[in-house]
């Protein structure tokens, strides 16, 4: 049996907000295409860059409010959102409650949109509580307590959703080793992993000073530059002002790489992985530093 949660504004709101950032990013992008290869077209695709990224960020979590069911299995209650698994067993449930038993709003650390609340959150009396709540109103949210944890959730029917589980609990018998899982199950695992985000982030910081330091230069370059120079320091080898490109494009072209090696090997190696992700911030460094000796 399968629940649905109550309805609120954050599905159109986080609707809203994608189609906003998605027309923001195609305008930007539109905009850096008619510009000259300048400090113009660099911000161009810089706010690009964030309105793509925060309209993704947006439409995952957007989809994830879509999606988000409370199931009814044989053995157990599993909240499912954005690919991820939490089961709570019935012979570990201590207790059912209406929202109003935690005595006060909590203060969610997570996700916390207008009527969409993804998280944990502390109570004096109730210890942890996770949400998994498409609203602000205790009224509409029912409790579920475990020894590990306590489960906000709210179901459109909290009145039908309690009665029905209270009736699965007294029919449930002790499975042995069964056990809650306070911290669920994520797909893909790497987004858990605080690295991840962190090399990422680095990398395309660095990529995006090395592009914006060739388009600031770009208006006083020559039409021919030096690309290479010769143990004295005198250049040895002459290209088209274009050619300065090439060493950020290589450098973006071996982050890609890194990027998609290091998601295929994290679920066996994650050290691989992260090494990978950290090369290929030392690359986009490199990348900088030879950008910046090549137009000095």
């Amino acid at each position: 049996m399968t629940w649905r949660p109550r309805s609120s504004p954050a599905g159109f709101f986080g609707i809203g907000a994608t189609l906003v950032l998605g027309f923001a990013t195609l305008a930007s992008l539109l905009f850096a295409i008619r510009q000259a290869v300048g400090f113009g077209m660099f911000v161009a695709l810089l706010v690009a860059l964030i309105c793509g990224v925060f309209g993704l960020t947006i439409l995952i979590f957007t989809y994830g409010y879509f999606t988000l069911r409370y199931r009814f299995e044989r053995q157990a209650l599993v909240v499912r959102w954005l690919g991820r698994q939490e089961a709570v067993p019935f012979a570990k449930v201590d207790g059912i409650f209406a929202g109003p038993r935690l005595g006060q709003a909590v203060r969610v650390r997570g996700l916390n949109w207008p009527g969409y609340h993804v998280g944990v959150g502390r109570t004096r009396g109730m210890g942890m509580v996770r949400y998994y709540t498409t609203t602000s109103n205790l009224d509409d949210v029912a409790l579920v307590v475990t020894p590990a944890a306590t489960y906000a959730l709210s179901p459109a029917d909290p009145t039908g959703f309690r009665q029905e589980l209270i009736r699965r609990v007294e029919e449930s018998n002790e499975v042995e080793g069964a056990e809650a899982e306070p911290n669920g199950r994520s797909f893909p695992p790497v987004l858990r992993d605080a690295m991840f985000p962190l090399l990422l982030l680095a990398s395309l910081a660095l990529l995006a000073v090395s592009v914006g330091y060739v388009s600031l230069k770009w208006e006083g370059l020559p039409e021919t530059i030096p690309l290479h120079f010769a143990a004295d320091g005198t250049p040895d080898q002459l290209g088209a002002r274009e050619e300065v490109f090439r060493v950020p494009g290589i450098g973006a072209a071996i982050m890609i790489a890194n990027l998609g090696l290091g998601l295929a090997l994290y679920a066996r190696e994650r050290a691989a992985a992260q090494m990978l992700w950290a090369a290929s911030v030392v690359v986009q460094l490199l990348a900088l530093v030879a950008t910046a000796r090549i137009l000095h």
